[in-house]
């Protein structure tokens, strides 16, 4: 048996052991056990996308225990794809934080390595439930890590955040039940098998099912109206934890797409459970964030408010089911990420450097670092989707992708006119940091002298150099995001890896 599947899981799981009972050991081991195991699973990550680029994807049966009986991970071309994407954020997040923001608090380094275990599970399990538990120790480890470092703001987006996601986690609980009870199984691969017999008398209930792990999956991806906490929370967290959270919303999408592509969609009883009004909450949740752009009264915040738009934009990938789309979305849900990530990170190293002005837009004058002015110019660019950097790739790829929707009108007009509102935001808030002075300078607030660490410098603009490399290697991102988008439009092979000689069992005969 391939062990590869479980590594991304176990690197940072036993980290987080070592790191618990390293508790009291100077920060600087911490570190170094930290730095050793994102290494590690940077390793690991790699290893996996190549180990899953071929059409059936790698299953590991924990215990040996053959699916439907036994837990499962499965690493197909998107899993994979996502969990090299989370360990270079992982990576660029921890270096960043060791210049400092994690001697705020106890337990930071243990507690970082526990989010990795959750959502890199959560990308790769192939059961409902153990997605349930991944959600549960993300979200865990994401209160803990949301409210590192103290403070009355901080506290206040965590209530928020924590009693919006329990809510969640309430639903999740009542849709697993539901399905269990009339499907008995909780594996993706099952439940598809399961839901081309359903019963009349039980479609209802399995339908219902289905609807509700969906609302929690949109939750987890901040669609409108599920939306308002999460401008809040990420503009509240610390720098390095809020660039980590630029892929959680990802989480939610992925497990929309594994969930709808393999257990609903050659089912009836779920046909046309996403259709219409999902791009039409997808296209609004752009919108609305278009609108928190205009009205960001820092750059943390209008940060966090792209962050919304592009789990917009990203949602319209489920709500028209097109393997070209999806393909234009997984490329532009991995930009997304790293971009949403540096600009984090390049909004913290801008308010450090203003002092206690911070990253607000507030017209001061202060002694601007050249390098700031670059970094920030090539990330709003990018987010903004001017050519020639990966933003502008990754929406040309999805505009073009939608042109045979009968959506595509509304689609285009959306993205163009957000675009260009977009841009207008960064412009303003990049003349505002840098370019504009003072009419009266001995007025002016003057910032204190912050010199930066080489680590925060390192981590930020690594992550803006991988954001130019998705341009320079575009086409065989492209070509891989293609044949995993290929992949999940037929799950015939995944099922098969998972459960084989399925046409057996669903003649009552188990292997």
């Amino acid at each position: 048996m391939n062990h590869s599947p479980i590594l991304p899981i176990l690197v940072p799981f036993i980290a987080s052991i070592v790191l618990l009972m390293m508790s009291a050991c100077k920060l600087s081991w911490q570190r170094g056990v930290g730095a050793l195991a994102v290494t590690l699973l940077l390793a690991v990550s790699v290893n996996l996308l190549l180990l899953a680029d071929q059409p059936a994807p790698l299953v590991y049966a924990l215990g040996d225990w053959q699916a439907p009986f036994g837990i499962v991970l499965v690493a197909d071309r998107l899993a994979a794809l996502v969990v090299l994407t989370m360990a270079l954020l992982s990576a660029a997040v921890l270096l960043y934080a060791s210049a400092g923001f994690d001697g705020k608090g106890r337990h930071f380094h243990a507690v970082f390595q526990l989010q990795l275990v959750g959502i890199n599970g959560a990308f790769l399990t192939g059961d409902v439930f153990n997605l349930f538990v991944f959600f549960e120790v993300m979200l865990l480890a994401s209160y803990i890590l949301l409210a590192h470092g103290s403070g009355l703001n901080k506290s206040r987006a965590g209530f928020a955040y924590v009693t919006l996601n329990l809510a969640g986690s309430a639903v999740f609980l009542v849709a697993l039940g539901l399905i269990y009870g009339t499907l008995g199984t909780l594996n993706l691969a099952d439940i598809a098998m399961q839901l081309k017999t359903v019963s009349a008398t039980e479609a209802s209930l399995v339908r219902l099912s289905g609807a509700l792990l969906m609302a929690v999956f949109l939750l987890k991806a901040a669609v409108l109206p599920l939306s308002f906490w999460l401008p809040h929370a990420y503009s509240a967290a610390g720098a390095p934890v809020a660039a980590l959270f630029a892929i959680m919303t990802k989480v939610g999408i992925v497990a929309i797409l594994h969930v709808q592509m393999i257990a609903f969609s050659a089912a009836p009883v779920m046909h046309g459970l996403l259709d219409s009004w999902l791009i039409v909450a997808a296209l609004a949740t752009i919108v609305f964030a278009a609108i928190g752009l205009l009205s960001a009264k820092s750059l943390q915040s209008l940060v966090a408010w792209l962050i919304l738009g592009s789990a917009g934009l990203l949602l319209i990938v489920p709500s028209l089911n097109n393997e070209l789309v999806t393909a234009a979305g997984l490329y532009y849900l991995v930009q997304s990420a790293v971009v949403g990530a540096a600009f984090f990170m390049m909004a913290d190293l801008i308010s450090n450097a203003r002092g206690h002005i911070g990253d607000a837009f507030i017209i001061t004058e202060w002694a601007s670092d050249n390098k700031l002015k670059l970094g920030y110019f090539i990330l709003a660019a990018t987010a903004a989707g001017l050519p020639p950097f990966s933003g502008f790739v990754g929406k040309l790829m999805l505009l073009f992708a939608v042109k045979e929707s009968v959506m595509m009108p509304a689609i285009w007009t959306i993205i163009l006119i957000v675009s260009l509102i977009t841009t207008i935001a960064l412009a303003k808030a990049g003349s505002r940091l840098f370019w504009e002075t003072p009419n009266d300078l001995a007025s002016a607030p003057r910032p204190a002298s912050f010199q930066h660490s080489i680590f925060q410098y390192s981590a930020t603009f690594g992550l803006i150099a991988v954001s130019l490399l998705l341009v320079i290697f575009a086409q065989p991102l492209s070509d891989f995001t293609l044949r995993a988008a290929e992949q999940l439009h037929a799950p015939e092979q995944y099922i098969e890896a998972v459960i084989p000689h399925h046409a057996d069992i669903q003649r009552g005969v188990r292997p």
